[in-house]
């Protein structure tokens, strides 16, 4: 293997783990990160899950450390890494823009019901009264979730649908994309 090339995607993963803390250290909406997306994309293009795994965890842990842990991180990290599943099985290789929306989607749902049945669980009383009383304080930042999910995902397959088309070349110049010409013309 090229030293190279380990270099290379040592920085990337670097750089990711970089962007994912700041992400959560820096004034944003509530659950509005791309960690989700992160590992939606890594589970669709094959990136290998076990580096982007733990450059979640990374990350997780290092920002954690910042805002503080809690009994309930176990739940969100296994529900961002869930994300890799999605990503795998539902987008798969074959990304289309309605594969990502049902990626994002699905992963914003799992990671809304999950934690938010674990904060139920942990904090609220056991009862349907206390249950619907967790899920209706936690609903205003569902939108969060779903949006920064959707965003970062569209912007990770977005960037790298680009990066692969032909339309930005090696050297990060825009080239104009050639269409063939169809018969008779």
């Amino acid at each position: 293997m090229n030293p190279s090339n380990n270099l290379q995607r040592f920085a990337i993963v670097l750089a990711m783990i970089g962007i994912a803390v700041a992400s959560r250290l820096l004034p944003h909406p509530p659950n509005f990160t791309p960690l989700a997306a992160m590992c939606l994309f890594a589970g669709a293009m094959t990136v290998s899950p076990r580096i982007m795994a733990v450059s979640v965890i990374i990350a997780m842990l290092i920002s954690d450390a910042v805002l503080g842990f809690h009994s309930l991180m176990p739940v969100v990290y296994g529900c961002l890494l869930a994300n890799f599943v999605i990503g795998r099985k539902l987008v798969g290789a074959n990304t289309s823009a309605l594969t990502v929306f049902a990626g994002s989607l699905a992963g914003s749902v799992l990671f809304f019901l999950a934690t938010n049945f674990a904060v139920w669980v942990a904090f609220y009383p056991s009862t349907w009264t206390g249950l619907t009383a967790c899920f209706a304080a936690a609903a205003p930042f569902f939108q969060y979730t779903l949006a920064g999910d959707l965003v970062y995902s569209g912007l990770f397959f977005g960037v790298y649908a680009l990066a692969t088309s032909g339309v930005v070349s090696t050297h990060g110049n825009l080239q104009r994309a050639t269409v063939p010409a169809r018969a008779g013309e």
